[in-house]
């Protein structure tokens, strides 16, 4: 059985996550804390720039960034694939938040996003509070359901 085909399963609402340290796209060390003064985070992981649910995830939350940021929420993209391909993706895709270097899957593996442990993050939507409590956990959410969980 291909194990990494089904879907994960996501950290449980209420679970308090560590604060983390990755660099972003332009090599700029990025840390959850520093977005503690929001009204919460949503973290997007994702496994590649060519896969489509992967970009179609990407482009919706760039689509909605404006409402995100007049909620006063931070969007903030995880991968394993590297800072360079991930400053290129930005680009292309002109996206508005940081996207986040994940060096040997150690965030997509405590967030159980990852496809294959080590080597390949998956796909997860999470939104955590000002506390980095998680209180939305999916596989696959799109942003309309994640604006609605910080609205409740």
């Amino acid at each position: 059985m291909l194990n990494f085909l089904l879907p994960p399963k996501l950290l449980p609402v209420g679970q308090t996550v560590p604060d983390f340290a990755l660099l972003d796209q332009y090599g700029r060390l990025v840390t959850l804390s520093d977005f503690s003064d929001r009204r919460g985070v949503v973290l997007l992981f994702f496994a590649s720039d060519w896969l489509q649910g992967d970009v179609a995830l990407l482009q919706d939350f760039r689509d909605a960034h404006h409402a995100f940021a007049e909620a006063g929420v931070q969007v903030l993209a995880l991968s394993s694939i590297n800072w360079e391909t991930l400053f290129h993706l930005a680009k292309r895709l002109e996206l508005p938040f940081p996207l986040l270097f994940d060096q040997c899957c150690r965030q997509s593996t405590f967030y159980k996003a990852a496809w294959v442990s080590k080597f390949v993050s998956g796909r997860a939507v999470y939104a955590l509070d000002s506390q980095r409590r998680v209180f939305f956990a999916h596989a696959k959410a799109c942003p309309e359901e994640v604006l609605v969980a910080f609205s409740s």
